[in-house]
């Protein structure tokens, strides 16, 4: 989750400075940045989320994240991001006697950029709540909760990183 997060936010940076300031007389500029992703992870035994067996980490994820900067450049540098990403996750096992996990998740992503460097290197602020009950094919289920902070600055150096992970 927090390399996808780091690409997002480099994402944003060049989002950012792509759509540049608002200017003094307009009001806020919206941009949007559409997420689709489809990937699937081989995991060894020991290694997968939630579970002790060995199998694929399948991820279906698509929506966006809607940019926002100050109306008249208020906050020089700064866009705000809030995003809704819908899942999809399965838990695939490389044993067929075992049940495979399916579920689906809605993300929320909040985010201030605060500043750019003059080589374009955002000072970022992000978090980010996920959760998600996958179902398994033997009736069983597993609860997955995820929630976390993240900021960096502006040398690119991760100055907080907090991450909770939970399975019932």
């Amino acid at each position: 989750m927090k390399q996808k997060l780091a690409t997002l936010l480099g994402a944003f940076a060049l989002v950012g400075v792509t759509a540049g300031p608002a200017s003094a007389a307009g009001g806020a500029e919206h941009a949007f940045l559409l997420e689709d992703y489809n990937a699937y992870e081989h995991f060894a035994p020991g290694d997968g989320p939630c579970v002790s067996w060995a199998g694929t980490f399948h991820e279906v994820r698509s929506g966006g994240y809607r940019l926002v900067t100050a109306p008249g450049g208020q906050v020089a540098g700064e866009f705000h991001v809030n995003g809704v990403i819908d899942g999809l996750v399965e838990l695939i096992p490389d044993a067929a006697s075992l049940p495979t996990y399916s579920g689906t998740y809605r993300e929320k992503v909040n985010a201030v950029v605060t500043s750019f460097t003059e080589q374009g290197d955002p000072a970022r602020v992000s978090q980010y709540r996920l959760r998600s009950t996958l179902r398994g094919t033997d009736g069983s289920t597993i609860t997955l909760r995820l929630s976390g902070k993240f900021t960096m600055n502006a040398n690119g150096v991760v100055v907080v990183s907090r991450d909770t992970f939970t399975c019932d």
